[in-house]
């Protein structure tokens, strides 16, 4: 019989981000595989999709997680720990009503650490195979540093959740290997622990030729285009992007640069590119509809992630470099640890150090200047994603961490 599969997410579509994309990706892949997988979702859901019920999508179903009464406002007014606790306490119960009326072979939450906890509780309950996976920590993706330095038992309070959650967890998944390094380094015994990186779907991203009537619209002919797609979160650094490209530009470098995207950076980039008086040769479109995304893709040449260091960034990676890899773009990243686990310097792409306006402008010259060298990048970019980063491969791990939690627990029974 098939694996009965699970998922337990903090979010899911049609709530459109990284995290969502990812829990799409996978339960799309284990049903390739043969996988049966079931999503759950946390109440916090409801804050971004309201009007949310269970449906299903994608030959998934999704149950979601409802908030009434005084557990409702501790979520919806973020009352300090009553939210949290509420958000546990709901969760595990919308997870063991599920237990209840179905035989669920694996238990699989996905962080922040309220998901794992409360599915590590449901999960014992009914002696379930239980696996926490981490795409992130959760006291680094709540608190930015300044925030721990403000708040530093709350960090270290959250930390401490964290680390609960993975020790009680049969299996442990992490994207990045600075992650798993990190739970070593907590004591977690290296057996426990297993990577499943982040993919891409090959199939869908694949080579284009280029929108020409979409440049034209946007006036990016007549010079190569530097370009960003993504989520303009603080340390994305695409305002910083923006002024090492002015700088750039005032040496004498005929380029173009595109950014497409929204965030809570949004207004810094714009503000960069107004006092750079860049507007000529800046263009930031904001939002695009996500079924336009390959167009805006087809019309850059470099795409440039200019990641700065933080520890977050250090030990996440993210899924758009992947993207651009997979429809043969070649691509300019920062050096921080999410990007280097992505990139094969000068074989399937180029590095510049972090936060180095001189080192990205040495990069970004010598991508520019070269366009052979570019497409030999993406070329083989492309081929390094449909050989090991395609997700129905990716997904593939799944099968030994499911394993592997399954005789974890049954040791457990067996003492």
């Amino acid at each position: 019989m098939s694996l009965r599969v699970l998922h337990v997410l903090d979010h899911s579509l049609p709530v459109l981000d990284g995290y969502a994309h990812r829990s799409r990706s996978i339960t799309a892949a284990q049903l390739a595989l043969g996988m049966q997988p079931t999503v759950v979702t946390s109440p916090l859901h409801q804050l971004d999709d309201p009007f949310a019920c269970d449906t299903v999508l994608d030959n998934v179903r999704y149950f979601r997680t409802p908030h009434k009464g005084l557990t409702g406002q501790a979520i919806q007014r973020k009352w300090p720990v009553l939210r949290e606790l509420a958000v546990v306490r709901s969760l595990r119960k919308r997870i063991e009503s599920l237990l209840r009326v179905e035989t669920f072979d694996i238990v699989h939450a996905h962080s922040p650490a309220l998901c794992g906890l409360a599915a590590s509780q449901a999960a014992r309950s009914f002696n379930v195979p239980f696996v926490y996976e981490l795409r992130a920590f959760w006291e680094d993706a709540t608190f930015d540093m300044q925030t721990a330095k403000r708040a530093p038992l709350r960090y270290r309070f959250s930390r401490k959740l964290e680390t609960h959650v993975v020790q009680r967890a049969d299996a442990v998944v992490g994207i990045a290997q600075a992650i798993l390094r990190d739970l070593e380094s907590r004591g977690v015994p290296a057996q426990k622990l297993f990577h499943v990186s982040n993919g891409v779907d090959a199939s869908r991203f694949t080579p284009r030729s280029r929108d020409s009537a979409l440049a034209q619209s946007l006036g990016l002919n007549g010079a190569p285009t530097l370009g960003f797609i993504g989520t303009l979160f603080p340390w994305e650094g695409v305002d910083w992007l923006v002024r090492a490209s002015v700088d750039l530009h005032r040496k004498g470098h005929v380029f173009k640069l595109l950014i497409v995207g929204d965030g809570a950076l949004a207004p810094e980039v714009r503000k960069a590119i107004q006092e750079g008086d860049a507007t000529a040769y800046i263009f930031f479109v904001g939002r695009v509809p996500h079924d336009q995304v390959e167009r805006y893709y087809s019309v850059m040449d470099l795409l440039v992630y200019p990641r700065l260091s933080t520890r977050l960034t250090e030990f996440v990676t993210p899924l758009k470099p992947l993207e651009a890899m997979a429809l043969g773009k070649a691509t300019l990243g920062s050096d921080v640890g999410g990007i280097r686990e992505l990139i094969d310097p000068e074989v399937t792409g180029v590095l510049f150090k972090a936060g180095d306006a001189t080192d990205f402008e040495t990069q970004a010259t010598r991508c520019l200047a070269d366009p052979e060298f570019r497409n030999l990048l993406g070329q083989r970019a492309r081929e390094k994603m449909i050989s090991d980063r395609d997700w129905v491969a990716i997904a593939r791990n799944y099968e030994s961490v499911y394993a592997s939690a399954a005789r974890s627990l049954a040791s457990r029974r067996s003492r």
